[in-house]
Order: C-alpha cells, then structure tokens, then sequence
C-alpha cells in the first residue's frame, strides 16, 4: 500500500476536475445495485448487521517530513574556477494525518472496503541561479493523500472492484539526483462469470508527473486513460475463444517541455485456439489483431497468424504457421506474408534438435519488394558426469534475401536494443534515416531526447547510439528503437550464421566456458544504395567460481566484426564478507578493459565499478544502513569520468513510533561537466493502533 504525497495545486485541480464525472459513474453503479442486493438479502430472510457502515479497524498515524534537494551543473572550466553555471534548491515541509481504514458497507460480500486516507499541508520553497539569472517561488496548500480499494459483490457472478490512489514516491537514479514521481489514479474493473464464459469490464486513469531533473522546465507528465473489455467463451474443455477490445488515450509532455505527444487507439484482438485428436495431444490456434491508432506516432496494424501444432508422439511434434501483418506507420504501408515450419525431436533426455524454415514477402506502398526465405538447424544436449554436468548448443542458420524495386523507405518498428558502456548501440538496418530515429524504453511510455538522452554518429555506414551519461537512459537499460532506412533499387543479400556455447559445470562451484557466434554475408547489388556485407566472428572464453558467500568471474572477449571490432577482458566478483543477526556487509566490483581496433585510429577504454552495502541494528531501537557505488572511466579518445553514488540512512522504532534520516550524495564528473547532487529528509511517524478497540 503506498505512503506516499501528492502536492494539491495547479496539478491537483486539474486532477481533480478530471474526478467529477468519473465519480458521479462510480455512485451509480455501486449505490444502485447495492440498495437493491440488500432488499434481496432481506427479503431472503438474511441476518445483517445494523447500520449502514462498519468498521473492523482504524489506524491512525501523524507523519512530519522535511527535506532539502541541491543539484548543480558546472562546465569543467567554472568548476575549476568555482563558479556554479546552475544551481537548484528545494526545501520542503510536509504534515500528514493519516488513516488506515478496513471495514465493509451494509455487508462483507457487498461492499468490503480497505486503504488509507491522509489530510495535510505542505509548505516549499524552490530557488534557481542559471547563466547569470535567478528564480525562486514559495508556495504552501494543503496535502491529500490516499490508497483505497473496495470488492463489491464478493462471491457472486457478477463481481467488482474500485480504486482510487494519490501519491508520490521517490526514484532513485544512478550517479544522478532522485526523482520525485506525482501519481493519481483510478478505476474500476467487473467480472462476470457464467458456466461457459467470462466477461470483463475495466477502466483506468493514471496521472504521472515526474520533477527533480536538472530544471523545472525538464519536468515529465504523462496523462493515460484506458478501457478494456473483453469475453472469454468455453464452449467445452476442449475449445477457447476469447475476443478483447480496448481504447485508450494518452498525453506525453517530455523532458524539455517542448515535446507534447497526444495518441487515441482503438484495439481488437482475437484469440481461437482447440485441441484435437485421440488425446487432445494436437491444437490448432487462430490470432487476429486490429489496431487503429491516431495522433503523435500513431502506427495502424492488422494481423493475423494461424497455426497447427502436431504432437506426432512423446519425443516428435512439427508446427505449421501464416502470418500476415499490414502496417502503417508514419505514411509508409508494409504488407507482410510469412510460412513457417518447425520439427522438434527429444532424444532420451540428453538431446533435443530443433529444426525451422520460414519463407517471407513483403511489399510497399512506393514500390518495394523483398522476398527472402531460410531456415535452421539448433541441438542442445546436456549430460551428467562424474565432475557435474555438462551442456553443449550448436545452431547453424542461413537466409537468403532478394530486394527488388524502386529506391524506397521502408520502416523498423521496436528494434530492441540494449546500452552497455562504452560500447555503441548499433542499428541493425544500414542507410538509416537519421532525423527519424525514435527511442523509447520498453514500455513505450518514454521517449528520449537526442542530444540529451542520446548521441547518434556514422560509423563505416552503421547508425551507432551512444548513451549521454547526464542524460535518463542508464547503463545496461534496454530499449526500443523506430526509424525509417532507405532500401537499395535491387540487392541480394546472403547470410549464414553459427552460434556454439559449451560450458561444464563442476560439483565444486567451478564453471569454465566457450561461446563462439559467426555472421557471414556477401551483397550482389546492381543500382540502389551502398550496402556493406557485415562479417562478425565474436569468441568468448571465460571462468566462473561460486561458493556459498563469494563468487568470481573472469572472460576475454574477441570481436572482429566490420564495424566496431575490439578485444576485452572482463574481471567481476561479489562477497558477502560479513552475515550475522545484527549485521550485513556485501561488496561487489568489477573490471572492464576494452582495446578498440578502429581504421586509422586506436581507442583503449577501462571501467572499473565497486559498491558495497552494509546495515546494521545498532541496538533494539537503532538500525543503520549504507550503500556506494563508484565507477572510474577512462576513454583515450573522450577523456576521463569518475562518478559516485551515496545512501546513507539511520532509523529508530519503539513502539508504535519511528524516526529516519535519510542523507544522499551523487557526483557525475565528466569530462565537459561536473554534476553533483545531495538529498537529504527526516520523517517522524507516530502510530495508534485500532483506534476504535481503544476507545
């Protein structure tokens, strides 16, 4: 259940306004079917208790919170000078009374209610120095926050639930300053439950605002409502079929404030699968999607993707499958055909083969075609032996794709992709439209800033993403990519590929392996746009050593590839040095060394991270903890990065009162800037349990 804030204000009656008409929906569709289940439970001759509102239990708890936020931005020249180019400060004050409530309306299995509700007021004060000039603001109002959540009609075949939250949380950011994160929400979802269907009916609302980025013009919003409704039909036990529609619409303001994306999408999705055969050992399964979208980004899909899945024996099964899809994105039309073919064998249980082939064609809307076709072969066997177990994988693939047509654009939707430093994140199309490029994280609700979040650079033809450290992607964050690239009039394009992992796991907690990947292709273009062949031969050879309260890793790591390639050696290891009943000291490090082998140029890169976490009870009443992290980064070629990560906080509890500072440092030094950041807030909490049992 959240504990947290939400800051009444413009943002709040805003929010507040959007409650009018959502609630007076709510008051209907639970007063009016509660009046009339209660006359039914009493014509029905049920016993229920008197009144209208019951309460099994009511918590009260009084809260004060103070905190200060510092964060400041220096180019590498003024900090040496001692000249802030930026500087933020935030003090706020914060008293809350909050209750926790559980208890029921009329009855249990009418209304059953639980959460808390909490009143207060807020007082802040903001102050900005930037490029010479100065701001600050002071505001105060009053505080409401609240979690609660009531099941109407428990037990019955037609059930629901409603929700309302307001709060704020904190998000912590890795060598950058802690977020605060504004959350309303709310909704209601219905089930009803028949002998041979299900429906559903939902609703939700979430308003999210996120502040504590550099400046408050960096500040985030995003404004989401969404209806879903669907029916699940069970004809008998052998059959399914379920149809969902779902609309929704969003507002994105970015960080920046100069990027607003609004998007309305309506969604139908079918899915039909059935068991046949003399054991139901076979299925047969149908999916069918819809999707109209309109606004900022919008993209229009239609697919559809049937499939038969034969279970020929225990150790045999093949699968059949079509695909179609239509997309519409960003003016360009792609119609896509694909067959496949799958044939799995398990030998005893030591091996397992698996055997594809697929054939595709895809057509444009300016004239492009492509048509490509391929297929493998993958065994993965593994084996008990007297030193442990031992497992092998081999796949060998290949693929063979014709493009002919006009010169044309055509679209990458959702590339996935992940930022591991200091390597580029390359695109796996060439010709890239480099003005079209869009990323988002996984969730699609983000989209990142070039130039803020990201940087894009040419190399040997290839789009490569490298990640702005100051900025809101982190280190090993995944993400998805769209982008338009310009196709070649005619090309050909072969591909084979071999993938090889062997790895032995010894009873002792040793475990040495070897990964091997190879990519070869060759191009035969006529007229059209350069497309370079990408040849890649990626050799991995490593150890790792695990016990029960350490463990240690060490790889070398050869990757010739016609872009990028580099050697690397790689030297991870964590303990838990101290584990008792009062104390915990955890340490972890590693060690990266990478020799980049440009043309015409060299690039060495060392990374080096340690952290370590520790807590302690100081005694019954007293707990501390710690957590570090510090990461040391030398680029021959950008210079050197040292940044710092620092959580400390000391708790008291006794009784149904508590006390807890909280102090957090953060230090980014670039080679351009110098980042640091520091937080730090009390809270004192004063609980009475069952206040109503105390009365």
């Amino acid at each position: 259940m959240m504990n947290t804030r939400y800051r009444d204000g413009r943002t709040g009656r805003r929010a507040a306004a959007r409650w009018r008409h959502p609630c007076i929906a709510i008051l209907i569709v639970v007063v009016g079917p509660a009046v009339t289940w209660a006359e039914s439970q009493q014509r029905e001759g049920e016993q229920i208790q008197p009144g209208l509102l019951h309460l099994r239990r009511v918590d009260a708890t009084s809260e004060l919170e103070s905190s200060f936020d510092q964060s400041r931005v220096r180019p590498d020249y003024g900090y040496r000078q001692g000249n802030a180019r930026q500087l933020d400060r935030t003090f706020l004050n914060e008293s809350v009374l909050t209750l926790r409530l559980d208890g029921d309306i009329v009855h249990p299995d009418l209304i059953d209610f639980r959460g808390s509700l909490g009143l207060g007021y807020s007082n802040s004060y903001w102050h900005e120095e930037r490029y010479g000039q100065s701001a600050h603001e002071n505001s105060s109002g009053y505080l409401t926050e609240f979690d609660l959540r009531a099941d109407l009609f428990r037990n019955k075949t037609v059930s629901g639930t409603v929700y309302a939250q307001r709060g704020e949380d904190r998000i912590p950011r890795l060598f950058l300053p802690t977020l605060r994160e504004r959350r309303t929400a709310f909704g209601t979802a219905w089930v009803h439950k028949g002998d041979q269907f299900i429906w559903d009916l939902s609703f939700d609302y979430t308003d999210t605002e996120r502040i504590g980025n550099r400046v408050r013009r960096d500040d985030e919003r995003f404004i989401e409502d969404r209806l879903r409704t669907g029916v699940e039909f069970t004809p008998d036990q052998d059959q399914r079929l379920k149809v969902n529609y779902e609309f929704s619409r969003t507002n994105r303001n970015y960080q920046g404030g100069y990027y607003d994306f609004n998007t309305e999408r309506n969604q139908v999705t079918l899915d039909y699968d059935v068991a046949f055969g003399s054991k139901r050992q076979h299925r047969f399964e149908t999916y069918l999607r819809f999707q109209d979208e309109s606004g900022d980004l919008a993209r229009d899909l239609f697919e559809f993707g049937p499939r038969l899945i034969l279970a020929h024996s225990d150790t045999l099964s093949t699968s059949y499958g079509y695909q179609f899809n239509r997309e519409v994105y960003d003016g360009y039309r792609v119609d896509q055909h694909r067959v496949d073919f799958q044939l799995t064998h398990q030998l005893y249980k030591n091996l397992t083969t698996t055997v594809d082939a697929f054939g595709l064609l895809e057509r444009t809307d300016d004239g492009v075609q492509t048509e490509q076709y391929g297929g493998s072969v993958d065994w993965q066997y593994n084996r008990s032996n007297d030193y442990g177990r031992f497992y092998a994988e081999l796949r060998l693939a290949g693929d063979a794709e014709d493009i002919t047509g006009n010169n044309g654009n055509r679209t990458q939707i959702n590339e996935s992709g992940t930022f591991r430093d200091p390597l580029p994140l390359y695109l796996i199309k060439q010709n890239v439209v480099i003005s079209s490029i869009i990323v988002r994280d996984i969730t699609g609700r983000i989209i990142y800033l070039l130039g803020s979040d990201y940087t894009v650079t040419i190399i040997h033809g290839r789009a490569a993403l490298l990640r702005v450290p100051s900025g809101r992607i982190v280190d090993g964050q995944s993400i998805h990519i769209s982008y338009v690239y310009r196709t070649p009039a005619h090309g050909e394009v072969n591909t084979r590929r071999v993938d090889l992992n062997l790895r032995q796991e010894f009873d002792n907690g040793l475990t040495p392996y070897y990964r091997f990947s190879m990519r070869d292709q060759d191009t035969n273009q006529s007229t059209g746009f350069a497309y370079k062949a990408d040849r890649t031969d990626h050799h991995r050879v490593g150890v790792r050593y695990t016990r029960p309260r350490w463990s240690a890793s060490a790889e070398y790591e050869l990757y010739d590839d016609t872009v990028g390639p580099y050697n690397a050696v790689h030297i991870d290891g964590n303990a838990n040095v101290i584990r008792n009943e009062g104390e915990q000291l955890d340490l972890r490090g590693s060690f990266s060394q990478y020799w980049f082998k440009e043309q015409g140029w060299n690039r060495d890169v060392s990374v080096f991270d340690l952290g370590a976490t520790h807590e302690r009870r100081l005694n019954d009443y007293w707990t501390t903890s710690l957590t570090t992290t510090y990461r040391w980064e030398n680029d021959s070629q950008h210079g050197e990065t040292n940044a710092v990560d620092l959580g400390s906080r000391l708790a008291y509890q006794r009784g149904n009162m508590s006390l807890e500072f909280s102090l957090e440092y953060d230090l980014l030094y670039l080679p351009e800037s110098h980042e640091d950041g520091v937080s730090a807030w009390v809270n004192l909490r004063w609980t009475v349990d069952d206040v109503l049992r105390s009365q």
